[in-house]
């Protein structure tokens, strides 16, 4: 029962009091690091732009094969 007691103490402490845990490394660590920063800002920008590349490649791509079909009278895409 003790054991117990204590887990949950810790644990609520942690929750409470998350720099005791350094459990968010957004906040918490590498504050005071200009590179930590300039990553998450960086993987910010490519995954915010991932999808847009990603839709942008599939049209391309139907377009060409809009195109191809046009011009060569071939039957469905290939």
């Amino acid at each position: 029962m003790t054991s117990r007691f204590v887990s949950i103490l810790a644990g609520s402490l942690f929750v409470l009091a998350p720099e005791l845990a350094r459990a968010c490394a957004v906040c918490g660590a590498g504050a005071d690091e200009d590179a930590s920063r300039i990553a998450y800002l960086v993987t910010t920008i490519v995954l915010s732009a991932l999808p847009l590349v990603m839709l942008g490649g599939f049209l391309l791509w139907l377009r060409v094969q809009t195109r191809r079909r046009r011009q060569y009278g071939d039957g469905p895409f290939r």
